[in-house]
């Protein structure tokens, strides 16, 4: 099988003579991914009985930003004429060409479309009844089309099972990608990834920290009457979980660099991104600490979140495009201009994920929960 040469074929970024591996819009794309960890929680949370109130918040927002994940990839590969290749044409398994296999490829046109096709199923089962209640309510026939036929309690409560194995095969499916991003940017020859052990374990407290931070600000949004505020409560203390698991580990990574590289002119290159870990950690800690005092005054947990999604983007931004400024060879830094192109695409992107949040919540009744008398 012959496959297009460049620069018809694919376009990766070290295709090209850019002063970084990776484009500052994965940064992005890195939080983006929070997505996933959010349709993972809300499959959890369906398994396993829990947080009820907040499942068809997670749903929405997962879905939201897991649609437009891979924007950010095919936005840094700069040839969106030629995106398409990777999905009709992947190249996963090795060849005499290419060598190896390409995990990339594999979550970009295997798992991606395997979850999303997952990830609609379930949202649309989950909320077929009630969009069919809401059909009666305002005789849109939008709703009854995503009802999907679910006219009744009984055929509703039929759906359990189905729901079970698509929450179960889905969640399965989600943890590639919530170790994935870490794993790729170890696999990146960059001195900080390489060096960083503790990378995936630092995104996946950051993903948990900012999805939970996320609902709990969607919560105070929509209204904070008396319903939410036990699931409040209840995320408030993961929120604290997560931001305590957070500095832990930024302090291990850390710490581990120190005893690495202590003395050495390498040394002087993690330095140059304690600057911007000193800020997260702080924030982490006021997440942390006001997260707790939150079950006795709950506003505060507005304050946690946003403290909580603040860290997170600093470290990110910290971890991805500050470390691409030390060169390979791990000695001195190399600042290089960020173009007005990256920001927009950056902005760009949030924007549609935050976009697709507000379309999604106008159309599903996240308040099924609370209708239902169902709690945490």
């Amino acid at each position: 099988m012959s496959y297009p040469t460049y620069p018809s074929g694919y376009w990766y970024p070290n295709d090209f003579a850019e002063p970084v591996t990776w484009l500052p819009v994965v940064f992005a794309y890195s939080i983006m991914v929070s997505g996933a960890a959010m349709l993972f929680l809300a499959y959890i949370a369906y398994l396993l009985n829990r947080f009820k109130e907040v499942i068809p918040h997670m749903l929405v927002v997962g879905l939201s930003l897991f649609l437009v994940i891979l924007l950010g990839p095919l936005a840094d590969l700069r040839a969106p004429d030629n995106a398409w290749r990777m999905m009709v044409s992947p190249r996963i398994l090795p060849t005499d060409a290419n060598p190896g296999f390409s995990v990339m490829a594999f979550q970009g046109s295997i798992t991606w479309p395997l979850v999303t096709l997952i990830s609609i199923a379930f949202t649309l089962l989950y909320f077929s009844y009630p969009l069919y209640v809401r059909y009666r309510e305002t005789g849109n026939p939008l709703y009854r089309i995503l009802s999907l036929g679910i006219s009744s309690e009984k055929s509703y409560a039929a759906l359990e099972k189905p729901l079970k194995i698509l929450a179960l095969v889905g969640s399965i499916i989600l943890v590639t990608w919530l170790v994935y991003p870490a794993t790729l940017f170890m696999q990146t020859y960059n001195f900080v990834w390489i060096n960083s052990m503790l990378l995936p374990i630092i995104f996946f407290t950051e993903y948990l920290l900012i999805d939970i931070s996320i609902i709990v600000l969607l919560l105070w949004i929509i209204g904070a009457a008396k319903p939410w505020l036990n699931a409040i409560r209840s995320l408030s203390t993961i929120i604290a979980i997560a931001s305590a698991s957070a500095i832990v580990a930024l302090t291990l990574q850390t710490g581990i660099w120190f005893l690495k590289f202590g003395g050495s002119p390498y040394y002087s290159s993690f330095t140059h991104l304690y600057s911007l870990i000193t800020i997260a950690v702080a924030l982490y800690i006021i997440a942390l600490v006001l997260s707790l005092l939150s079950n006795r005054y709950i506003p505060l947990s507005i304050i946690a979140s946003i403290a909580g999604i603040a860290g997170v983007i600093i470290n990110r931004w910290n971890f991805i495009v500050k470390a691409q400024e030390i060169p390979r060879t791990g000695l001195g830094v190399v600042e290089v201009p960020i173009p007005p192109i990256e920001y927009a695409m950056i902005i760009g992107l949030f924007s549609l994920g935050i976009f697709l949040i507000i379309v999604l919540s106008s159309i599903f009744p996240l308040s099924i929960g609370v209708k239902r008398g169902e709690g945490p």
